[in-house]
């Protein structure tokens, strides 16, 4: 996911603050109960693995 177009496109929507649409997933997920959670067929170490996979913790903007 570090090269190409793609690449490009990312870091500039995340300069300009532009969320992710899986990070916002990943902060409802946060949100539920395990009971909710189970209903969706995922976990508590499923949501920190997305969220790592996407850096949503990194925040928005330049950063150093």
């Amino acid at each position: 996911m570090n090269q190409g177009v793609g690449s490009a496109m990312r870091s500039a929507q995340r300069l300009f603050g532009v969320t992710n649409h899986h990070c916002i997933d990943v902060d409802v997920w946060q949100h539920l109960t395990p009971d909710e959670l189970k209903e969706r067929h995922l976990t508590a170490a499923d949501v920190e693995k997305e969220s790592q996979k996407y850096n949503c913790n990194r925040p928005l903007g330049l950063n150093f």
